[in-house]
């Protein structure tokens, strides 16, 4: 599928062909070399060039891979395996891929996709499509902080019934030398599934919460858990949109993508001669047979 993308993979595979083509050119001598093997040379400037291309490798393991591709080359050149034209077919269909990449990625998703999914044409697919993403499984809105001491617990918590909003709640306890140190972990209004909101009895609790409901200090192994729950959406129900927006934008932007797409085929077969013999096609199928 030609819209199917992964900028990492084709830029990846660009950066290694331009790093591995340009050591392969044979002794330059113009600048200090890092690694050698034969006449080829890897410098300094064709390691920044692979990392541009979004190589996150240490040095030292980029360096012994150009040297085990060039041993490797130089071997596959001494047996003539670089003048064969079945490697020279290779060799063009792989500067096809490259050159069609390429112009897909200037093309489709180069354009800034900002200003066609902002929130306004998230909001009117959703609401066009919202069944679509019935929900697999229970979803719970909720923020919860962990704390090492109980009493510390039952004052955050204290501050949530007195009506003490949650980040100012949590903020008091963070900014307090006392308190701060006994606060192990926090998440502020958060979408959690059974998976995600662990241990279990935590996920228990948060599923026997009302909305806006703080609950009782949870003891477990790992300290004391308070948790308020903002609401609780249940298997086969439609979610809060923030639950999926992510899916949604995504899912416009491969619309508009697919789109370019056909437009750009549209025009390029409009601006070239196409011509397609079909017959000529069955007659090879009938030779073949």
């Amino acid at each position: 599928m030609p819209l199917q993308r992964s900028n990492k993979g084709v830029f990846l595979a660009a950066g290694l062909a331009a790093l591995l083509l340009a050591a392969c050119s044979g002794e330059r001598g113009q600048k200090p070399f890092i690694a050698r093997v034969g006449t080829s040379e890897l410098t300094e400037e064709d390691l920044l060039r692979d990392s541009i291309a979004g190589r996150a490798i240490p040095t030292r393991e980029v360096i012994n891979e150009w040297i085990v591709n060039e041993l490797l080359y130089q071997e596959a050149a001494r047996r003539g395996l670089t003048t064969t034209d079945m490697y020279r077919q290779q060799v063009d269909a792989a500067k096809r891929r490259l050159a069609i990449a390429a112009l897909l990625d200037e093309e489709l998703y180069a354009p800034a996709d900002t200003a066609l999914v902002n929130d306004a044409a998230i909001n009117q697919a959703f609401a066009a499509t919202g069944a679509e993403y019935t929900l697999h499984e229970d979803v719970v809105l909720a923020s919860y902080a962990l704390f090492a001491d109980r009493e510390i617990a039952n004052s955050f918590r204290t501050m949530l019934l007195r009506g003490t909003n949650w980040n100012e709640a949590l903020q008091q306890i963070q900014t307090d030398q006392k308190s701060a140190p006994l606060l192990l972990q926090a998440a502020t209004r958060q979408y959690f599934t059974q998976q995600t909101l662990y241990p279990q009895e935590l996920w228990k609790l948060a599923r026997s919460l009302s909305r806006d409901e703080v609950s009782f200090v949870l003891k477990v192994h790992e300290g004391f858990y308070v948790v308020k729950v903002y609401g609780i959406k249940k298997q086969g129900e439609i979610p809060e949109i923030d639950y999926v927006r992510s899916d949604v934008r995504q899912r416009l932007l491969m619309e508009e993508r697919r789109a370019r797409y056909d437009r750009l085929v549209a025009d390029l077969r409009a601006r070239h001669g196409v011509e397609v013999r079909m017959d000529r096609v069955d007659t090879t199928q009938s030779r073949g047979e």
